[in-house]
């Protein structure tokens, strides 16, 4: 290679490179910036492609509650434990309402909406109840990993079945006997009782104290 060509290419490289923000100014600083925001917009759009479909439309059925969570971290078992627990909270959430929602409606069908002490008494038991549920019952029935830059993101689904969540609502209805009389006419209740007898079907042990185990 001649010297002119030589020359000639420093050349194009010093222009180039003069052709750039210098670093300190203002234009380096939103170039900069600017880089770090499209970084995060690639994350953002790995992530969505990345997306479970049970994550974002959990599954549904009449035994279970469903809950999906999802956490990063650089350390893969954190972000795993990380993923569970925001969807324990989720679940915990959903089974709540749905008791409380249970017990609204034995409180309906037994035609006793007007009874003040009556629904005291069931908002009592409801309070009862949901501080009595824990989740050690919950399955984690799907987990992705995948990596997110120098992370990796864990997506989590949990099944945590209603036949325990159920039973622990008759228990604290059975323990009251203003509500036991009351809520023991519904249809509803004696529907409950029935389908909580078949679910354990003679296979289901029991814990010591009495209370039965989770299915």
């Amino acid at each position: 290679m001649n010297r002119s060509a030589l020359c000639a290419i420093l050349g194009a490289l010093t222009l180039a490179a003069c052709a750039g923000p210098q670093p300190g100014t203002p234009a380096f600083t939103a170039q900069q910036e600017q880089q770090k925001q499209q970084a995060r917009v690639d994350t953002v759009k790995d992530s969505v492609s990345d997306l479970p479909s049970w994550f974002a439309n959990p599954p549904t059925d009449e035994f279970s509650v469903y809950s999906a969570g999802t956490a990063t971290s650089a350390d893969l078992q954190f972000a795993v434990d990380k993923a569970v627990l925001g969807a324990k909270r989720s679940l915990a959430d959903r089974v709540n309402s749905k008791l409380s929602s249970k017990m609204k409606e034995f409180i309906s069908e037994s035609g006793v909406g007007e009874n003040t002490q009556v629904l005291a008494e069931s908002e009592r038991v409801t309070s009862n109840l949901i501080t009595e549920v824990n989740l050690a019952g919950y399955d984690v029935t799907q987990k992705k990993i995948v990596p997110a830059g120098t992370q990796y993101r864990v997506y989590v689904l949990l099944q945590y079945p209603l036949g325990q969540a159920n039973r622990l609502l008759v228990e604290q209805v059975k323990k009251n006997d203003l509500l036991q009389g009351k809520l023991r006419a519904s249809k509803a209740f004696q529907e409950l009782e029935k389908d909580i007898k078949d679910a354990r079907g003679g296979a289901a042990g029991v814990t010591n104290g009495g209370q039965p185990t989770v299915e």
